[in-house]
């Protein structure tokens, strides 16, 4: 199955939303190391996610995505049970 929407970019509010699921895989599915590679096969890109290696250069090179925002009020998550 090809979704024809691969070839294009991430709208602005897919982008948050790819960035609050990024945080929440850090928080909660990252313990040791998770090595991705993703993108088109000739021209791959390669993550790496994990805690323990420091980061490559400077850590002040590394910026936080919509730090300046507020964070939601609400402290109830989708699978709190009410």
């Amino acid at each position: 199955m090809h979704n024809e929407r691969h070839d294009e970019p991430l709208s602005d509010e897919e982008l948050e939303l790819f960035i609050q699921y990024l945080h929440r895989f850090a928080n909660h599915d990252v313990d040791i190391c998770a090595r991705v590679e993703a993108g088109y096969p000739k021209f791959p890109v390669y993550v790496v996610f994990g805690r323990d290696y420091p980061p490559i250069g400077e850590a002040s090179d590394y910026h936080r995505p919509f730090a300046g925002r507020r964070r939601p009020t609400s402290t109830t998550d989708i699978n709190d049970a009410e």
